[in-house]
């Protein structure tokens, strides 16, 4: 009984021992492990994926989604991403990812897990658009004949695949060479005349369409921005610009401009086709029914509509000298020479002219006016722009910021002495202050976003056309960041110059 109750005894102090003990001993700290997750960065790097010639394509990361802009056509089988993240591991399936090194299958669903320490996820799907593809126009002639005069037509077929620019289409036309130097060179331009008229690719129907042929142009866009241009400034009539691809009798022959021809009709330049007039002001002066203005000598020719006879055309020429002669006057700008031309239009075309610097007035050259029976001269529609943005002179684009209105290298600059004439008004000088500072305020975003645009749908039809041609340049990105920068910079200097007028 003794022993018992000493054993008790004892069991009961080593219970208060350890009791004790338990008490001196620090907290054990919980291990709490991180559930941070999250898609920091991702992109597809040129380097690392050959298909993209065209440079990175930066992955949008957006709530649940990396949102990818893809060139149509592309092999998207074996891409190879490079990505930064937060968490302990990032999946795809059962793989995981190593950024720079992991290729994937992006025709299949794709979708990245990252998986915390704590063994929590968050899910990234990859959606994918493609940039996408042009109407591709196929034209074949009657026995495959050639098309080798500006001056002929010749029969052909042709069909459109609109791409989802609007209607396919498919008919009978004729087609000619078109344009002055440019149907001299290795790439030629074209007019269609279709057999009825129709609407194509959105635009209102007629029988005249142009494809126009870029060849100087490093970025196929040049003529289709100062459209833009023309569009966003509210100038009448301004042309539309369509990129399309082109195969001509089977063969493909490149990226051209689909466009408007310039005429009188209810859809184009809309004004009394009888009565009314279009003017081209134009060196090559190579119309049927044309004339030199008597004060600034400036060639004028008759566009449309067709002179039926003398006495339609001498009614012509004594309108343009009547109102050349009230422009000329010395009683100028206190005199009524505004009642003979609309003054916005000029200021507008003037603008349009100064920020893509074409130099084109200067000769004058493709410089279009109008007048409606019994109305006011009209500058426009605009029209060629492939020697612009600082292309004439140095024969480079990109690069001069010279002013567009001065006798560079013409020692006959009638276009010059016009249309300066017109800046020595103080009141047409004001009014052009302010319709380019509005416009600058207002268009200059919009109208570098047209570029990126254009740009991502040209993109692929720029490089086959490069592989044929091989003029230029192929590195097109280069050519539009180049052509942005440049108008950039002439937006600054149009600010400078509008700020000492």
């Amino acid at each position: 009984m003794q022993k018992v109750f000493l054993k008790s005894q004892l069991i009961l102090i080593l219970i208060l021992i350890l009791s004790g003990c338990k008490d001196e001993q620090p907290p054990v700290e919980e291990i709490v492990l991180s559930g941070d997750k999250e898609l920091l960065e991702y992109k597809l790097e040129a380097s690392l994926n050959p298909v993209l010639s065209d440079g990175d394509i930066i992955g949008k990361i957006q709530g649940g989604k990396i949102e990818l802009q893809l060139p149509y056509g592309l092999d998207v089988t074996k891409l190879i991403a490079t990505f930064s993240y937060k968490g302990e591991k990032i999946l795809v399936g059962e793989k995981e990812q190593v950024s720079r090194t992991t290729p994937n299958n992006f025709k299949n669903a794709v979708t990245y897990a990252i998986i915390a320490e704590d063994e929590s996820k968050i899910e990234y799907k990859v959606t994918i658009t493609y940039s996408p593809p042009i109407p591709h126009i196929y034209i074949t002639t009657e026995n495959g004949v050639e098309i080798a005069t500006k001056d002929d037509y010749v029969n052909a077929n042709v069909t459109i695949e609109a791409n989802g620019w609007g209607e396919d289409y498919s008919g009978k036309t004729q087609i000619k060479g078109r344009g002055n130097t440019t149907w001299g060179m290795p790439k030629k331009p074209y007019r269609l005349k279709l057999d009825k008229k129709s609407s194509l690719l959105n635009l209102a129907e007629e029988k005249d369409w142009v494809l126009l042929a870029n060849y100087i142009d490093p970025t196929l866009m040049l003529n289709s921005v100062a459209f833009k241009i023309g569009q966003m400034i509210e100038l009448k009539f301004t042309n539309h610009a369509i990129p399309v691809d082109l195969t001509l009798n089977g063969k493909y022959v490149g990226s051209y401009l689909f466009t408007e021809q310039v005429e009188l009709s209810s859809s184009r330049v809309n004004i009394n086709d009888k009565k009314g007039v279009l003017l081209e002001l134009d060196t090559n002066y190579d119309e049927d029914f044309k004339f030199y203005s008597n004060n600034y000598k400036l060639p004028v020719m008759v566009k449309d509509p067709d002179v039926e006879s003398d006495e339609q055309f001498q009614q012509i020429k004594s309108d343009f000298h009547r109102f050349e002669d009230a422009l000329a006057s010395p009683l100028f700008p206190n005199n009524n020479y505004k009642d003979f031309i609309d003054v916005e239009s000029v200021v507008k075309f003037l603008i349009i002219y100064n920020l893509t610097h074409n130099m084109e007035l200067n000769h004058p050259k493709s410089t279009y006016m109008y007048k409606d029976e019994g109305g006011k001269y009209t500058m426009g529609p605009i029209w060629d722009f492939d020697w612009a943005y600082g292309y004439e002179g140095p024969m480079k684009h990109f690069t001069t910021q010279r002013p567009f209105l001065e006798k560079f290298g013409h020692t006959n600059a009638t276009g010059y002495d016009f249309f300066s004439r017109f800046l020595e008004d103080p009141k047409v000088v004001q009014l052009y202050k302010d319709t380019w500072r509005q416009f600058h305020s207002t268009k200059k975003r919009e109208l570098l976003d047209y570029i990126d645009w254009y740009a991502d749908r040209i993109k692929e039809s720029k490089k086959n056309d490069y592989n044929i041609w091989k003029n230029e340049t192929p590195y097109f990105e280069s050519s539009v960041s180049a052509l942005k920068k440049w108008l950039e910079d002439r937006f600054q200097y149009i600010d400078e110059e509008v700020s000492s007028l």
